[in-house]
C-alpha cells in the first residue's frame, strides 16, 4: 500500500503536468488565429477607408456644384448652383445604398430627372451648355489627378 502512494503523483504535480501539456496547444492556437484576426481587421480597415474616400469624393463633388456659380437646367427650369447642389444631395441620400462609386453617384444623382428622364444641363457663366453628367465627370477626373499627386 505504501508503494502505491509513492507511484501516484501528488495533486500539484498533476496540475503542473496538465498545464505543461496545454501550454503548447494554446500557443499553436494563438499562432493559428492571430493571422485570421489580423486579416479581418485589415479588411475592415480597407473597407472603412474606401467608404470614407467614396463619401469624401461625393461631398467634394456636391460642394463643387454648390460653389460653381453655374446654372442647372433641370425639368425645363433653370436653377442656381446652390439649388442644384441641394437637389443632387437629396437624390444622393435617396440612392445612397445603390452608390458604390463616384461615377454611380453622378449617374444616379446628377445626370437626369427621374420623373421626365430629361438630361440635366449645366449653363456656364459664358453661356456654354454642357450635359451635367459630362461636366461633373470631368471635375471628378481633375479631382482624382489632384489627389494622386498628393
Amino acid at each position: 500500500m505504501m508503494a502505491e502512494k509513492q507511484n501516484r503523483p501528488t495533486p500539484d504535480v498533476a496540475v503542473i503536468t496538465r498545464q505543461a501539456m496545454l501550454e503548447p496547444v494554446f500557443h499553436w492556437l494563438l499562432l493559428l488565429t492571430l493571422p485570421l484576426v489580423l486579416m479581418l481587421t485589415a479588411s475592415n480597415s480597407v473597407a472603412a477607408q474606401q467608404a470614407e474616400d467614396l463619401d469624401g469624393t461625393i461631398q467634394y463633388l456636391i460642394t463643387y456644384v454648390r460653389e460653381s456659380g453655374v446654372t442647372f437646367e433641370r425639368n425645363f427650369g433653370n436653377h442656381d448652383s446652390v439649388e442644384a447642389a441641394s437637389h443632387i444631395e437629396r437624390k444622393y441620400q435617396h440612392f445612397k445604398d445603390e452608390i458604390d462609386t463616384p461615377e454611380k453617384f453622378i449617374e444616379l444623382s446628377a445626370t437626369a430627372s427621374l420623373v421626365t428622364g430629361k438630361k440635366y444641363r449645366v449653363i456656364t457663366e459664358q453661356g456654354n451648355e454642357i450635359p451635367a453628367g459630362e461636366w461633373l465627370n470631368a471635375e471628378l477626373d481633375r479631382y482624382r489627378r489632384q489627389q494622386a499627386q498628393q
